[in-house]
This record gives structure tokens, C-alpha cells and sequence, in this order.
């Protein structure tokens, strides 16, 4: 609760500007240059191994193209020359090897997107530290307090006369608590400036989260495009399956 009396503001002053003081120091601990320097770097990592899982795709998506075309094109040549059983053995080294890539680039995809998410939270607990600060102050009634003080001070030390309040003025009642007024004004003006700083601060970090956010649905969408030719690696492994179940059961009855 704000409160204009003398008596209980100069009482807790001296707590108050410790306590101030120890609320510059934490709001300089708050993204510091390191903070910055470090979350620019972390970036920078991002966007680069976006940019080279999206570049190292193109290659894995026209191997599994090419796969896909030649199976499905020349299975039923095979069978009919009866050299199935050669075509699919010469294509499995092929598929693992293509499947172990694919699954290697949705790890990465996976630990892209934990980065990402790891740099939001340190933001957002860097948000939810700030926001008290930004936010428990009412900067009107801040300033309204500090306009008395002033004005009394003013009369003071200025030698003014007493002045009425019907001339706007306030009346030389603090000439004793004059070091008590500066605290005051001094408490008042550095709490106002933390706010000011917590709540610029704040904005600032709300931006970059909203900005790695935006990373997200494109890491989805390299995660969605290895997940299809997974899927499509997968259909001709079961496929060759079949088939060589098939070759093995006519072989069978043909023995």
C-alpha cells in the first residue's frame, strides 16, 4: 500500500534504499552483455544447422525418390525374369544405409528443436524475474508523492513564505525532515527506474522469444518431410519383405 506519511516512509528508508540498491544489482545481472553475446551465438548455431539440415534434405530426398521409382517400376520385371530375389538383396544395403541417414537427420531435428526450446526457457525465466518489477509500481502516484516532497523541499530550502493551498503551494511543514525527504525522493526515483528499465527489458526479451518461436513450425516442417520418406522407406522394406516371404514359400513348393 502507497502511503504519503512521514513518519512511516523515514522509519523504513533506510531499508528501503538497501533494499533498492540490492534491486539495481539483480536487475544488472539480468541480461548482461554475456546474456546477449550468448544468446546471439545460440542463434547464429540455429538458423546455420537449419539452414544445412534443409541443404542436406534435397540429397536424401532424391536418393529416396530414385529408390522408390526403381523398386516400384522394376519388382514385377524381376519377378517375371525370376531375379527378384537378386534385385531386392541389392537394393537392402542401399536402404539401410539411407535409413540410418534419415533417422540421423530426425535426431538432429530433435535436438534442434530442444535448443530452441531451451533458449525460450531461459528467456521466459528471465521474463517472469522482470515482470514484478516492471509492473508494482504506479508511476502517477509515484510521481504525485514526489511533487509534494519537492514542493516542500522547495519552500524550504528556496526561503519561501508559507503559502496557503488555495495558491497551489504546499506549506514549509518538512523543513525538520529535509535528509528524509531526499531519501525518499532518492528511494522513489531509482524505483521508478528499475521499472522503467524491467519493463523495457522485458518487452525486449518477449521479442526474442516471440522470434524463436517463429523457428519452430519450420523445424516442424523438415521433422514432417524426413517423417514422409521415412514412411516411404519403410513401405519398401515391407514390401521387399513380402516379396521375399513369397520367394522363399514358392521355393519351397517348387522343392
Amino acid at each position: 500500500m502507497e502511503t504519503d506519511s512521514n513518519q512511516v516512509e523515514d522509519s523504513i528508508a533506510p531499508a528501503s534504499i538497501s533494499y533498492v540498491l540490492k534491486e539495481g544489482e539483480q536487475m544488472a545481472q539480468i541480461w548482461h552483455a554475456q546474456d546477449r553475446a550468448e544468446y546471439e551465438r545460440n542463434v547464429r548455431d540455429i538458423l546455420d544447422r537449419m539452414v544445412e539440415l534443409r541443404q542436406g534434405f534435397e540429397p536424401l530426398r532424391a536418393q529416396t525418390d530414385a529408390l522408390w521409382e526403381r523398386f516400384s517400376t522394376l519388382a514385377l520385371e524381376r519377378i517375371l525374369s525370376r531375379q527378384l530375389r537378386e534385385f531386392l538383396e541389392g537394393m537392402e544395403a542401399e536402404l539401410q544405409d539411407l535409413d540410418l541417414r534419415l533417422v540421423g537427420a530426425d535426431c538432429e531435428v530433435d535436438r534442434l528443436r530442444t535448443r530452441i526450446q531451451e533458449r525460450r526457457r531461459v528467456l521466459e525465466e528471465k521474463i517472469a524475474v522482470l515482470e514484478p518489477l516492471a509492473h508494482r509500481t504506479s508511476t502517477q502516484s509515484h510521481i504525485s508523492m514526489m511533487l509534494s516532497r519537492v514542493a516542500g523541499l522547495e519552500t524550504h530550502l528556496l526561503g519561501k513564505k508559507d503559502m496557503g493551498p488555495e495558491n497551489g503551494e504546499i506549506p514549509d511543514t518538512h523543513h525538520a525532515t529535509a535528509p528524509g525527504d531526499l531519501l525518499y525522493l532518492r528511494i522513489r526515483l531509482l524505483t521508478t527506474r528499475i521499472a522503467i528499465i524491467a519493463s523495457n527489458r522485458s518487452k525486449h526479451l518477449s521479442e526474442l522469444d516471440a522470434g524463436l518461436a517463429t523457428l519452430l513450425p519450420e523445424v516442424e516442417r523438415i521433422r514432417t518431410d524426413i517423417a514422409t520418406l521415412l514412411a516411404r522407406i519403410d513401405c519398401i522394406k515391407d514390401l521387399s519383405r513380402y516379396w521375399l516371404a513369397y520367394l522363399d514359400i514358392t521355393q519351397g513348393e517348387t522343392d
